[in-house]
């Protein structure tokens, strides 16, 4: 990683994260903080199949299969049950975005990397409310950009909207980490774009992969530099 300059950050699941209470409330569901997790990574997983079979699918065609996954493994079984409270969390997430708590330690992690002489920005499969998101989470100053796919026009894993960051950053792709947290979407858009990726977090993925458990984990990976 000494060649690395830039890293280049995911925003859902990687810096900000779903609002599990916010969830369980629109649902009407108590909030258990383990069962949520397990919730989403069902949801996670579900995605990443959709993601293998589609390629060519959009974020706003993959939440809606997001938040079923996820309300089944809260314990939404009957289909009438699972419409509602899927109607409900769908009205929030439109009210107010539902990725908008921040990654525990992620905003100190950015503040290192600065330090030590990276460049730090987001690339994002969004719907035009990512920068807002981030800013409220605390990233407002410490991300040089934010490109959400919305206004890009393409989104993750298409490389394009990779190189238009590393090209905004007048950066080889060789010289810029990419870290997310969905393998089929961010490791292989990034791999792909010629970015040196990082997986977070527990998702599947081929042996081999460069993962870390969490924003945190990240700082022995970029040291800093000469």
């Amino acid at each position: 990683m000494k060649q690395i300059r830039a890293v280049l950050f995911d925003a859902g699941g990687t810096l900000i994260h779903m609002d599990g209470e916010r969830v369980c409330v629109a649902a009407g569901v108590a909030f258990d903080a383990p069962f949520f997790r397990r919730a989403e990574a069902a949801a996670v997983n579900a995605v990443r199949r959709f993601v293998l079979e589609y390629p060519a699918s959009t974020d706003a065609e993959r939440l809606p299969l997001y938040l079923d996954t996820m309300l089944v493994s809260l314990g939404f079984a009957a289909p009438e049950e699972l419409r509602a409270a899927a109607g409900r969390v769908a009205a929030e997430h439109a009210r107010a975005n539902l990725w908008s708590r921040g990654a525990d330690g992620a905003p100190e992690t950015l503040a290192v990397l600065l330090r030590r002489g990276y460049r730090v920005a987001a690339i994002s499969n969004a719907d035009g409310r990512v920068r807002g998101l981030l800013e409220k989470a605390g990233f407002g100053k410490l991300l040089e950009f934010v490109l959400d796919s919305a206004e890009i026009g393409v989104e993750k894993p298409d490389p394009r909207i990779f190189h238009a960051a590393t090209g905004r950053m007048g950066l080889s792709p060789a010289v810029c980490a990419y870290v997310g947290d969905i393998y089929e979407i961010d490791v292989v858009g990034a791999a792909g774009a010629g970015l040196v990726p990082v997986l977070i977090g527990d998702a599947p993925a081929p042996a081999g992969v460069l993962r870390v458990p969490n924003v945190r984990a990240l700082d022995p990976l970029f040291p800093g530099f000469e």
